[in-house]
Parts: C-alpha cells; sequence; structure tokens
C-alpha cells in the first residue's frame, strides 16, 4: 500500500519505473525472409500477387476409403455456411485492396522524395563545387579573403 501512496503522491516516479523495467527485446525474425525481400518493389510484387483472399478454393480429402463421403460434407457445408463467410471474405479482400493500394500510394511516394532527394543533393554538391572554385580562383590570382 506504500508504494501506491508513493506513486499516487508523485505520479512522474510511478512513470519513471515503468521505464526502467527491462523490456524484452522483440525475436529477430530476419531469418525469415530472404535478403532480396528487403526490397521494396519485391514486396510490393508479393502484396499484388496475394491481396485477394478466395474462398471457393478445391475441396478434397486424403482418406482412402471415406474420402468421396467427406468431399461431399464438406461441399455441402460450405453451400450453407456461404451466406455467412462471403460478406466476411468481401471485407477482408476490400480491405486488402485498400491496403494494397496504399502500400503502392506509399512506394511512390518514397520514389519521388529519392528523386527530390538526390536532386537537392546534386545541386547542393554544384553549388559547393562552383563555390570552391570561384574561391580557388580568388586565391590563384593574389586576391585575399579576409
Amino acid at each position: 500500500m506504500e508504494e501506491v501512496n508513493r506513486a499516487v503522491a508523485a505520479p512522474a516516479t510511478l512513470l519513471a519505473d515503468l521505464w526502467a523495467e527491462e523490456k524484452t527485446n522483440a525475436p529477430n525474425l530476419s531469418f525469415l525472409y530472404p535478403p532480396h525481400s528487403k526490397s521494396l518493389e519485391v514486396n510490393l510484387d508479393l502484396v499484388s500477387k496475394n491481396w485477394e483472399v478466395d474462398g471457393d478454393f478445391e475441396i478434397s480429402s486424403r482418406r482412402r476409403l471415406i474420402g468421396g463421403p467427406v468431399v461431399v460434407l464438406k461441399r455441402f457445408l460450405r453451400g450453407l455456411m456461404s451466406w455467412y463467410i462471403n460478406p466476411i471474405l468481401h471485407q477482408v479482400r476490400k480491405f486488402n485492396m485498400m491496403v494494397t493500394r496504399t502500400l503502392y500510394d506509399l512506394g511512390s511516394n518514397v520514389e519521388e522524395l529519392q528523386d527530390r532527394i538526390s536532386h537537392i543533393e546534386k545541386r547542393v554538391e554544384e553549388e559547393r563545387l562552383s563555390a570552391l572554385e570561384q574561391r580557388l580562383e580568388r586565391l590563384e590570382n593574389g586576391e585575399d579573403e579576409q
């Protein structure tokens, strides 16, 4: 109870204690992804190929003797549940489509910003080089720069 009273009296210490706690690091999952997947274009390509969820996948069974009746039962159950599942699948497809579009927009924005940054860097380098050349000319001509 004493700790609660101290925390109420000085809430900043409670936050400091909270932030001071040792937190576990997130696991390193880089081994799951091949090195080329770091490329934005590759990831966007994967997203665009896999955004659509298909609810009408092929129904099959690996059971030899009762495989036929199991497939018939699965198809029957799919038909019964389609009124419930199809609207959910539609919402998932719609969300995936919007996320994919957003990712493509972000990718194009990143490319545009990279182009702008490289243009600015090039212009700054040219200005700097020009200033250095002018200074060198003044020094060669014997003009003092003080």
